[in-house]
């Protein structure tokens, strides 16, 4: 995880730390899978600082020297744009998106990652010319998983919730969009979340966008 390792040289922590903080933010290093339902997968940069900055009080260290050090250890490489191995495109996610763009539909990113590193994968990915409204955790307004995320994008496009159709791949994503009164759920495989997991949330599960059509 980004920004760990520096931390603990740093502060000269133990392995127990690794431990501790993997755990509460629910990630296993030993097989490297995020709890689709587990802060890392679902929360803002925010309470994600909190979390590790809680973690880092816990080991000894003050609370305002742990929020410091969070910011200066995690939060700087967790904001920063990613790298090229991190970007892991599930088909061909700019041909399969852009034929839903030319279909006339709508297209639209919310997330709970900062917009930097948003709009730096959506660039380095080119597709960001095909989404109307991208929704990022650092932004002022409601983040994911409120509805009001939701209703605040069928607002801005001139549409019902009830014709918008969620993508996402973790268990939040799914209930935001089912509370809200989405038309459909889809669960994408290759996330967070893992098939069992989504399965009961999901309308349709789907191993990439390539599987999602145009129905006219």
């Amino acid at each position: 995880m980004r920004g760990t390792d520096k931390l603990v040289r740093e502060l000269s922590l133990s392995n127990e730390f690794y431990e501790h903080l993997y755990r509460a933010l629910g990630f296993d290093d030993k097989t490297g899978v995020t709890d689709g339902q587990g802060p890392l997968a679902t929360a803002p940069l925010d309470q994600f600082a909190t979390i590790v900055a809680n973690v880092v009080f816990q080991h000894g260290i003050s609370w305002d020297s742990a929020c410091e050090l969070t910011d200066d250890f995690m939060v700087s490489e967790m904001t920063a744009g990613p790298r090229p191995e991190e970007l892991i495109p599930r088909g061909n996610i700019k041909q399969s998106l852009s034929r839903l763009y030319d279909a006339g539909l709508t297209l639209t990113v919310a997330t709970t990652d900062n917009r930097l590193a948003t709009q730096s994968a959506l660039d380095a990915l080119r597709i960001d010319h095909l989404f109307s409204d991208i929704r990022c955790g650092d932004d002022v307004g409601p983040v994911k998983p409120d509805v009001a995320v939701l209703e605040s994008i069928a607002t801005g496009q001139r549409c019902r919730i009830d014709q918008i159709v969620m993508v996402g791949d973790t268990v939040s994503d799914l209930m935001m969009a089912k509370n809200a009164g989405a038309k459909c759920c889809v669960g994408i495989l290759g996330g967070a979340g893992s098939a069992d997991q989504l399965l009961g949330f999901a309308d349709f599960l789907i191993e990439d966008i390539g599987e999602i059509q145009p129905d006219f």
